[in-house]
């Protein structure tokens, strides 16, 4: 089902229009939008033990987990990020590719655009789950896959956590294109809308599996700011698909 959402953000006309005329290019999240994400509850209960644990973080209330994390002793944060890295590859070497993600990365390749994927995950990771798409469709491929590792240039150390902004304008002059002619496609709010809103993005996209958020405390809390509102909400990548074929039906 495409929907706005609840409560209601308007996927309104001028961005209709703007994006069928002007579009080049979508950047995907990878874990949880191209791919199943299973292991939320793993990775919760994970960091509220080294919350637990940690002489600044035993106080701490069950917030959302990067804050949580931002709050934590050097060692806390350390932890932290082995737990969520160990968990996530546990979950890349089993991973579930998101259903119609194949049929969408084709449909756009087939139709001129651009398609990349924007991930905190390895870069080793990303090139896995193209395997796996292009075995499902051979059309099904990336133009550009971006991991934490990946490099830039020289002003970036490898492993260095940039914001999800700062790589979308990266991308997009590799792309030669604005941010506003790109779509920032995620599953959460903090790592994928707030970041898509902050590189100026012409839209962002909340994949919302069955029409919920996959978790309160991973990021995927809306707010009343602009920058935490998604243009549009899908419950499938099978539905941005048929939204995708609107937009392009109506341009022609």
């Amino acid at each position: 089902m495409i929907s706005n959402y609840s409560n209601s953000y308007t996927c309104n006309q001028s961005f209709s229009k703007q994006l069928s005329a002007s579009l080049k290019g979508v950047i995907f999240d990878m874990d949880g939008t191209l791919i199943q994400l299973n292991v939320m509850r793993e990775i919760i209960q994970q960091i509220y033990q080294i919350a637990d644990n940690d002489p600044l973080g035993k106080d701490l209330g069950r917030d959302d987990l990067e804050v949580i994390i931002s709050k934590l002793s050097p060692e806390g944060k350390r932890q932290a990020k082995k737990a969520i890295d160990e968990i996530l590859q546990r979950h890349v070497d089993n991973m579930i590719i998101q259903e119609g993600g194949p049929e969408l990365i084709a449909f756009l390749a087939q139709n001129g655009v651009k398609r990349a994927i924007l991930t905190r995950n390895y870069e080793k990771n990303a090139f896995l789950m193209q395997h796996n798409y292009t075995r499902e469709r051979n059309d099904a491929t990336f133009d550009l896959i971006v991991g934490k590792d990946t490099y830039f240039d020289e002003s970036y150390q490898p492993v260095q956590e940039i914001p999800k902004a700062q790589r979308i304008h990266q991308i997009c002059a590799i792309w030669r294109c604005h941010p506003s002619e790109v779509i920032m496609v995620g599953d959460s709010i903090t790592d994928d809308i707030v970041e898509g809103n902050r590189a100026g993005c012409g839209g962002t996209v909340l994949l919302q599996p069955k029409g919920y958020q996959l978790n309160d405390y991973y990021g995927t809390t809306v707010g009343n700011s602009l920058e935490r509102k998604p243009t549009l909400c899908v419950e499938s990548l099978t539905d941005l698909m048929q939204y995708f074929f609107m937009l392009f039906t109506e341009n022609d």
